[in-house]
């Protein structure tokens, strides 16, 4: 076992859509001992903090971001947009910079999009304060060369040893030059086909480096505080829920009215459904991580022909939502979880026959 880590020299951006997220990120970043946490509501807001650092970092209040945390999913510029500008555009002030992807939605297609735009890891949500402080000190003390190639810039993808001898994609080692200086080396190989860079671990520097007795750890204590800051704000989630909730309810009365722009009220939908199924684990509601997920992926298609048919199957899930955050159902919720999960289920059973009847 290592020493505890002291990670106050750090500075994290942490970039989130929803403000109840953003906030509960901070907080956890702060509980844990991280000394500078910015945030940005969205990839533009992200870009111009960014480009402020590099150019004027007094007016930014920092000299170098550490790390970036940020969602996949966001309105406008979204967290695959953030990732692809940092990694390859020329104002990109450090396309070196560890990248942390972290959403609700971690389909496996979704994960290998971030992968191949050049994120160091992916967190899925819902998260715990041990999962969060687990992913940022693996970032940290055991970051990947860079690659560059013909068709990517970023983190080498594999985990296993790059070009071993039993690897099918075998590059000669001719065709590849390492780069193992901090500076920017004096000249790059014009014949070279792969580029790897293998700088100095700047960042375990940062947090005190490998001691003598192991890796750092982050105290164990200050996680402790991580996860009750979680929990003191389970209120201010239940809160957020029921206005959720309200909005949801709205959107649907709409939607069964024929009223409003079907396109916007379905992406709304879609979007707030994508925060129920990436909260609901967070703060012990899996059951409302599991409706949520179901919700998102009813919702997916905006330019469905929306029915009556839609409608109730929309509002089984918001109900089932509302009852769980109503009666406080917890974990599995025993009797009244299976209870709702069954008429969830009846609910997807009628909206199926009733469509295909419809065909």
């Amino acid at each position: 076992m290592g020493d505890n880590a002291d990670l106050e020299r750090l500075s994290i951006l942490i970039v989130e859509d929803n403000g109840f997220m953003r906030d509960l990120m901070a907080e956890v970043m702060r509980a844990i001992g991280i000394g500078r946490v910015f945030t940005a509501e969205d990839g533009g807001d992200a870009i111009d903090l960014l480009q402020t650092v590099a150019t004027d970092p007094m007016k930014a209040g920092i000299s170098i971001i550490d790390a970036i945390i940020s969602d996949v999913f966001m309105p406008s510029l979204d967290g695959r947009m953030l990732l692809r500008w940092v990694r390859s555009s020329p104002k990109s002030p450090d396309r070196f910079v560890p990248v942390l992807m972290i959403s609700g939605a971690s389909d496996k297609e979704i994960v290998e999009n971030c992968r191949d735009l050049g994120a160091s890891e992916f967190l899925t949500k819902p998260f715990s304060a041990t999962s969060v402080a687990d992913k940022i000190m693996h970032v940290i003390m055991y970051p990947r060369s860079f690659v560059l190639a013909p068709t990517y810039f970023g983190p080498e993808r594999r985990r296993t040893t790059l070009f071993q001898d039993t690897e099918k994609r075998v590059m000669p080692k001719e065709d590849i030059q390492v780069v193992q200086s901090e500076e920017p080396p004096k000249k790059l190989r014009t014949d070279a086909k792969v580029i790897i860079f293998k700088f100095r671990n700047r960042l375990a520097d940062k947090i005190g480096g490998y001691s003598l007795k192991g890796v750092p750890e982050i105290d164990p204590d200050l996680i402790e505080q991580a996860a009750n800051k979680i929990e003191s704000m389970a209120g201010d989630y239940a809160e957020w829920v029921t206005k959720s909730v309200r909005q949801m309810s709205g959107a649907l009365g709409l939607l069964a009215k024929g009223e409003g722009d079907s396109k916007v009220l379905m992406l709304k939908l879609n979007t707030l459904a994508h925060e129920f199924r990436g909260q609901g684990g967070v703060f012990g509601y899996p059951l409302v991580t599991m409706f949520g997920k179901s919700l998102y992926e009813a919702t997916l298609d905006e330019n469905v022909k929306v029915t009556p048919n839609h409608i109730d199957f929309f509002k089984a899930h918001v109900d089932a939502i509302n009852a769980v955050m109503t009666e406080k159902v917890k974990g599995d919720g025993g009797e009244i979880g299976r209870a709702l999960m069954m008429g969830l289920k009846e609910a997807q059973e009628n909206f199926t026959k009733k469509s295909e009847e419809m065909i």
